[in-house]
């Protein structure tokens, strides 16, 4: 038994004289409290991979458009996996300051591919959608 409810029954015990506080009447409550939460876990749930969809639909057409070689790639990847910069020059055998230029080169066409991608703030557009009827009924 949870705290919140283990609470609202020694509530009850004490003020029996209350007509809402009746064992069959905390059942009614608490199975109606029980499927209204499963059904807005539910709801959340479905709003979250939604979201994530858009925001991975967002990301692939910005990697697309933005058009990296298989090194700009590399190196990004693992500078976004926290890589230093030295870390990723020993792995390519290629210097600090080189691997520096790749990812500077590469956050340029980033950028642009950002700034004229179609699917630009959908994901963020739909989470403000949803969270912005969700309380409403």
């Amino acid at each position: 038994m949870q705290a919140k409810e283990l609470e609202f029954l020694i509530a009850s015990e004490r003020n029996s004289e209350y007509p809402f506080t009746r064992e069959d009447s905390f059942e009614r409550k608490l199975r109606r409290h029980r499927k209204l939460h499963a059904q807005l876990g539910e709801l959340l749930d479905t709003q979250q991979r939604a979201i994530a969809y858009l925001e991975r639909v967002e990301m692939e057409c910005l990697l697309q458009r933005a058009e990296l070689t298989p090194r700009q790639r590399y190196v990004c990847e693992q500078y976004l996996n926290g890589l230093t910069l030295r870390e990723i020059g020993k792995r390519m055998g290629i210097s600090k300051q080189a691997a520096a230029k790749t990812l500077k080169f590469a956050l340029l066409k980033l950028k642009k591919a950002w700034r004229t991608n179609p699917f630009h703030g959908l994901a963020e557009v739909y989470r403000l959608e949803t969270t912005r009827y969700s309380g409403r009924r």
